[in-house]
């Protein structure tokens, strides 16, 4: 492999390992917003009335929340993978 190559892909690897850093983040934020649907549902699915529409909306929310969270973590997972074959290719 020549060395024009090798800092091609190493700063590949670089730049994927910024974005999985990134990701992370987002992974983070998510999960705070499902905690707060979780929250809102709660206090929605325990009342009655317009208050149950909260907890619907807040029961609805928390799934999606949930759902982005693992494709983000199945994301990360995937691209810790890229970079690991990555960086086993340039040794």
């Amino acid at each position: 492999m020549k060395d024009e190559e090798k800092k091609q892909i190493m700063h590949e690897a670089e730049m994927q390992s910024k974005l999985l850093k990134n990701l992370s983040k987002w992974s983070r934020n998510v999960m705070v917003l499902s905690s707060i649907g979780i929250v809102l549902a709660y206090y929605g699915l325990s009342r009655s009335g317009v208050k149950f529409t909260f907890g619907i909306f807040g029961a609805v929310f928390a799934a999606v929340c949930a759902i982005v969270f693992f494709l983000i973590n199945l994301g990360i997972r995937n691209g810790k993978r890229n970079v690991n074959d990555m960086l086993k290719l340039i040794k």
